[in-house]
């Protein structure tokens, strides 16, 4: 990037690039918001929508939620401003369920009481949705459980001062639940305080947030291993040694070429091959694409795929608070275990193992292992700009003597980027 302070900022690598010298920019130039041809729908809905995930015990993915992306709008904001927000929501909802919705995952999307007792939910229902909703009081109570008759599902809050409505805990098949004991019920519990690690939520709730302690055992096979093999290749290897890696395994070649062409990979112009890619990318880029691919496979399911948007939103936000003041040795070893963070989780591996087999750094391997050091203080951050602990994020904006606006900014920008990596995977 040039060193001119009155240039336009632009994105490098479509924002996998994190040369110390690199600025902090908004991406909109990646996304192409600043083009001056028509937006097609699809684009609308990426740019302003988010699937955000949820998580069994396990930490396999099995549900998203629909939200507006890098909004969270506090109980006491305005209600102009909260009514404004849904309507923008239920759009959002209505354009894809007009595309229709081909994913095979529970959807949840959170209404008010006035869409409640309207027509919306009925003429919006599909058999992913589950409506999310305050149950307050008898009226509202009702009304839920008549559009539940009718064939919709429900995972609803319960006022737990309203003895009626505490009682129907029974008649639902979710329930939402916060840091209070976990209600004796059948219904699956969606667990919604930042409480992802305690041991006495029920085995079949889900989380909001990947667990920092359960990782699935590993049974060995032919492209687990060429995954691991790969990723340790990316971090470590030179270009050279990633081209003969594609050429001993062609098999991993179209999707790496799909990753590389995409936004993610920022070539101005589109590689004809694997080995052109690595070529074009250059050493840093073609390493992280590399490693992207170590995290999916070639044939990534859809959980697969959510790790890696995960992993690269880590990395590209920790890249951006570093480049903006936070005291970690560079922004590359941030965007590392940013990247990495997620690498227990895609391949199956317990933590201490992973370090071991990848040879990581020390600075690297205390981030992931939870000790005390900076590049550990931004993944905490991180997790919870994930999990919109506002709590957390202020003490950390504090810390790290960044404003909290700044950090949130760092963090959409992050999303977004990420975001456009899921088409390169499917």
């Amino acid at each position: 990037m040039s060193s001119d302070s009155h240039s336009t900022p632009h994105i490098v690598g479509g924002g996998i690039n994190t040369r110390d010298t690199e600025q902090h920019v908004a991406v909109t130039h990646v996304l192409g918001a600043d083009s001056n041809g028509p937006v097609r729908e699809e684009a609308l809905r990426a740019r302003f929508l988010s699937f955000d995930p949820l998580y069994d015990g396990a930490s396999n993915l099995v549900a998203h939620q629909l939200v507006l992306r890098g909004r969270a709008t506090p109980a006491d904001a305005p209600a102009q401003l909260r009514q404004m927000e849904e309507d923008m929501l239920l759009t959002g909802l209505y354009s894809l369920t007009q595309a229709g919705l081909d994913g095979e995952l529970p959807l949840l999307i959170r209404i008010s009481h006035g869409v409640l007792f309207s027509d919306i939910p009925q003429q919006l229902d599909h058999r992913q949705l589950i409506w999310c909703v305050d149950i307050d009081d008898e009226q509202h109570l009702g009304r839920a459980l008549t559009l539940q008759e009718a064939g919709l599902t429900f995972c609803p809050t319960l006022n737990s001062t309203h003895a009626v409505v505490r009682d129907s805990a029974s008649a639902w098949r979710y329930l939402a639940c916060g840091e209070n004991p976990p209600p004796a019920v059948a219904a699956r519990l969606i667990v919604e305080a930042n409480t992802r690690t305690a041991s006495h939520w029920p085995r079949n709730a889900w989380f909001r947030s990947v667990s920092s302690n359960d990782t699935q055992s590993a049974a060995p096979s032919p492209e687990w291993a060429m995954q691991l093999d790969l990723l340790a290749i990316a971090l470590r290897q030179s270009v050279e040694t990633l081209i003969q890696f594609f050429r001993l395994n062609p098999g991993m070649a179209p999707r790496l070429l799909a990753i590389a062409n995409s936004p993610i990979g920022g070539l101005s112009r589109p590689a004809e091959s694997a080995t052109h890619a690595l070529v074009l990318l250059g050493p840093q880029r073609a390493r992280r694409v590399a490693a992207l691919l170590a995290l999916t496979g070639a044939n990534p399911s859809e959980a697969m795929r959510n790790y890696a948007v995960t992993a690269l939103t880590r990395a590209l936000f920790m890249g951006k608070i570093t480049r903006l003041g936070a005291p970690a040795e560079s922004a590359a070893s941030a965007f590392e275990i940013g990247l990495l963070s997620i690498a227990p989780h895609a391949l199956s591996l317990p933590v201490e193992t992973l370090i071991r087999r990848l040879g990581l750094s020390a600075t690297n391997a205390r981030a992931l292992s939870s000790h005390p050091s900076p590049e550990g203080a931004l993944l905490q951050l991180t997790y919870a700009c994930e999990s919109n602990d506002a709590e957390a994020l202020a003490v950390h904006a504090q810390q790290l003597r960044i404003p909290l606006y700044q950090i949130s900014t760092a963090y959409l920008d992050a999303l977004i980027t990420a975001s456009t990596l899921d088409a390169a995977l499917h």
